[in-house]
Formats: structure tokens, sequence, C-alpha cells
């Protein structure tokens, strides 16, 4: 539900307009169904609904840089999706009447438009099936974002193996699907949702995915590699982690900063969630004796990077453990508050 728009400029910006509201049952207000303006996302996810329309279609999230609503401003057309916050939103919205203005005033606009449609149609063209109905993918990270390459699988139905390389050709990540939902996973040193979260964390812009139609799990994979939550929900709560994550980043600062020990004792006070406190224990045990920056604790940890950026914010907010750096301008989040 949309509870705020604010005009950032009296001529031809974009309104943002931002949803408190994390329930997916409120559509997005200001989208009726003869609304035809384009609307870019901030932060947050969209799930975008088809209009009854006689033909099964299946339902889109959207995230942040994704853009909705193009076709039927550039065209004049009625949209045929609804659209609704699954998620804490916020987008831009880029008012049809304005298109004329903003071409003088704000030109880069229109190419990235046009980058977003040429985009959508590659990847329209790439992401077929062959003509046995089955879904063989492969492609460069550079081309496709991982939430369309895992909604498309999703999308599919199909039961396979996704697997995510680096640059040098080395496999990093393995996901079992079964009927389009995942099932199993590995990301680095990192198993399960856990490797899943880690996965949607960072960018990926170099490297090569592929999904095939693999009907069988490696005898390696084990209880720990195993997912059991609904396609869609791990999709929304990775976009709602992603976002998280950005914003912990910038309040952290200097991420090359190591841990520095202040107390003799660990206690866990914080009213967080319970889900953080093994990931704080192990910070404990990890950084008790030797100072680490959270990058090397990516590397001995079994959680992904959200939780211990989390975990290691209110350690640090608690007086538990400070952040060193040799730099001037030292990282001491919470710091005064």
């Amino acid at each position: 539900m949309v509870s705020e728009v604010r005009l950032r400029s009296r001529r031809a910006r974009p309104a943002k307009i931002s949803s408190s509201d994390s329930g997916s049952s409120e559509f997005l207000a200001e989208m009726s169904h003869d609304f035809r303006s384009p609307l870019t996302v901030v932060r947050g996810a969209v799930e975008l609904l088809p209009h009854n329309t006689g033909r099964v279609s299946a339902t889109t999230y959207l995230s942040r840089g994704d853009i909705f609503g193009e076709t039927s401003a550039l065209m004049d057309i009625p949209r045929n999706h609804a659209a609704r916050a699954c998620a804490p939103l916020s987008v831009q919205c880029f008012h049809r009447t304005d298109f004329p203005e903003l071409i003088q005033r704000v030109p880069s606009f229109f190419l990235f438009l046009s980058e977003k449609l040429a985009n959508r149609l590659f990847q329209a063209r790439e992401l077929t099936r062959s003509p046995n109905d089955s879904l063989e993918l492969t492609g460069s990270l550079l081309n496709f974002d991982i939430v369309t390459i895992y909604q498309t699988i999703i999308q599919s139905m199909q039961t396979g193996l996704l697997t995510i390389a680096n640059e040098s050709g080395e496999t990093i990540s393995t996901f079992y699907f079964e009927k389009g939902t995942p099932r199993w996973g590995r990301f680095e040193h990192l198993s399960g949702e856990e490797a899943f979260w880690q996965l949607f964390l960072h960018e990926h812009r170099s490297g090569t995915f592929s999904f095939s139609n693999e009907t069988k799990v490696g005898a390696h994979w084990g209880e720990d590699s195993a997912m059991t939550r609904n396609a869609d929900e791990i999709l929304i709560n990775a976009i709602q982690m992603r976002d998280q994550f950005d914003d912990l980043r910038k309040e952290m600062r200097d991420t090359s900063a190591r841990l520095k020990r202040k107390q003799l004792n660990f206690s866990w006070d914080d009213p967080s969630p319970l889900e953080l406190r093994p990931v704080a224990e192990e910070i404990w045990q990890l950084a008790y004796n030797e100072r680490l920056t959270l990058a090397e604790l990516h590397g001995k940890s079994r959680f992904c990077d959200w939780k211990i950026y989390q975990a290691a914010y209110q350690m640090v907010r608690t007086g538990l453990f400070t952040l060193d750096s040799n730099k001037e301008d030292s990282a001491l989040v919470g710091a005064g508050k």
C-alpha cells in the first residue's frame, strides 16, 4: 500500500513512492488499470499479477533496478498486470505527461529505459525451452541477473541443477531444483539456505551459469544442504536481505577494520531475532583471541554475510567488540546510540 508520495522537484522529476506496509495483500494505490507511467524499483520487492485474461500466466517478482509499466506508457495502452508490494517498497515514478520535458532535461533516463527494454528482449530470446520442452540454460552473468535466472527456473517447473562458475571456469555454486522448487544448495563453503542468501547478497558481474535437467542429487549433499521454504517466499526474503545488507555496509563503513574483544564473557541480551544468537556465538568464538575483519569472518563462518554483519553490528553496539582501524575515520558503528 502506498503510504507516502514525495515529489523531488516541481518539474519533470520522478515522484518517489514509498510503502512501509510489508503486507502483500495491499495493492499499490497509485496503480490503477489505466495508469500509464513507468516505475523503477529503488528498494524492496514488487509482485506483478496478470489481470484475468483467461490465460494461465506466471507471477513475476521485481527488485532493485527493475522497471515496470513502461509498455503501457510508451504504447499508450492499459496495463495488463496489477502490482503490489510484497516487502517494504520504494519506487520512482516517471509520469508519461512529463516525457517531452524529460527528454530535454534527463536524456539519460531514456537511454536507461532503452537498455532495459533491449536487455529484456535479449533475455526473452535466450531463456527459451528446447524443442523437447526441457529447460536448458546457459549464459553469462554479465547479461543475466540472479533474480531473473531463478524465476525462469521456478516458472518452468523443471527439475535440474543450476551451476554457477567464476570467471576462471571454477564451479562456485550449485543448486538443485525439484519441479521448480529449490531443494538443495551450495555456494562456496556455505550450504542450504545460507548458501542461497549469500548468492543473492552480492552482484555477480562476471562468470557463467547453466541449468541442466539432471534428476539425481549428488551423494555428498547432506541434510545441511537441504532447503524447505516455498520458492517465492525464499526469493522475497533474499531480496529484503540484500537491501538490508547494503544499508548495513554503509552504516559500518570501514569493513577492513578488525574486531577487537572488549569483554571477558559473552552475553546476548539484545532483543534482535533469535536466529542471530548462534551467529553471535560463532563470531565470539572465532574472534575471541584473533582480530578478524568481516571479510575474514565470512571465510570462517557457516552463516551468510547478512547475518554476520547484523550480529557484528549488535556486538559492537553493545560493547562486546570494537572495530579497530588504522584509519583516522574508524568505523565505530552505533557510537552514541
